[in-house]
């Protein structure tokens, strides 16, 4: 008797499922089980309890293992696999015992055969393996922090200046707004951002200034400080918060959909700690393409010069006036 494996699964019915199985989120959003508190555990967790060499699905003398259905739900997105264990497996079955019932009958038919599919299972075929060996590579490569050091030595310039500062936003409101939109107008806005401003050079707790100055959709004052690094903003805002001194509070600045004011608390280059990530990131890729062109070089590559040319720019891209026309 044939046992579908795992890549095989996958292979024949990963398309399939991507097509029919998100039907599935709309009805486990929608239905009230979905929505009940207090049920037992679900099906699938019930269910991964058991043997996975547990024979699960039979279509005629082909069979299933629970490790072949585990496999292609966990290959699904996060959304279909939610979806999965709120209505369970059953909907999962029903699919893949019509796509194995369905390639059976391709079999039988011998489409299996044909150039055209014999050609999309090879590139099938390469771009798994491609993938899997690019994602070996990857996972094998290894950043010291002596190195990550050295790097953030190196280029310490490079990291962009951070700011801690304190943002009050209001909400504009549009010219055609109806009265009851949320938002001020522009003088109005300003007029807001100077009360918050005294308030805030009178040494108000933040706290408080939050409490008497918010209003949900139009004035937004966040009590805690944000951290942001220059060049991460719009430029007017950006060069609003940057050009101020520490405890300087900023102009109000017009968006197109709000006005800004900034109080500017601290300013400093971010710490080793802080771009670690970045940096390790930044070496990953780098040793990851030396890798690759390391490959590439010794790989013997030999492409037809007339077949994989670049194209040509036009006359508009490369900047080249286009000769006129004879008449």
């Amino acid at each position: 008797m044939q046992i579908v494996r795992r890549k095989t699964a996958l292979l024949i019915s990963g398309s399939f499922l991507a097509v029919t199985l998100p039907a599935l989120v709309c009805f486990a959003q929608t239905s009230p089980a979905a929505k009940s508190a207090g049920k037992p555990a679900s099906p699938v967790a019930a269910a991964a309890k058991s043997s996975p060499q547990k024979v699960v699905l039979k279509v005629g003398d082909t069979q299933v293992t629970q490790a072949d259905v585990d496999y292609l739900i966990g290959s699904l997105s996060p959304q279909v696999r939610r979806a999965v264990a709120t209505r369970g497996r059953k909907p999962v079955g029903d699919e893949y015992a019509m796509m194995v019932l369905l390639s059976k009958k391709a079999k039988n038919e011998h489409l299996d055969t044909s150039p055209e599919v014999q050609q999309k299972l090879a590139l099938e075929k390469l771009q798994i393996l491609a993938q899997e060996e690019y994602q070996k590579i990857a996972e094998g490569i290894q950043v010291s922090p002596d190195e990550i050091n050295t790097y953030f030595t190196a280029h310490k310039k490079d990291f962009p200046e951070e700011a801690e500062l304190r943002e009050f936003v209001v909400r504009k409101k549009a010219a055609d707004a109806k009265a009851e939109d949320p938002g001020l107008s522009a003088t109005e806005a300003k007029t807001r951002l100077a009360e918050i401003q005294k308030a805030v050079e009178a040494g108000t707790d933040m706290a408080e200034v939050a409490k008497k100055f918010d209003v949900p959709n139009t004035v937004m004052v966040n009590p805690k400080p944000v951290t942001v690094r220059k060049g991460e903003m719009v430029p007017a805002l950006d060069k609003a918060a940057f050009d101020l001194q520490p405890n300087q509070f900023s102009t109000p600045v017009e968006t197109a959909q709000a006005v800004v004011l900034f109080q500017l608390l601290s300013r400093q280059q971010p710490d080793l700690k802080t771009v670690t990530p970045q940096i390790e990131n930044n070496l990953r890729q780098q040793k990851l393409h030396a890798t690759l062109d390391a490959l590439k070089a010794k790989a013997n590559i030999w492409m037809d010069p007339e077949y994989f040319k670049e194209a040509q720019p036009s006359s508009a891209e490369s900047g080249t006036p286009k000769a006129p026309e004879k008449h």
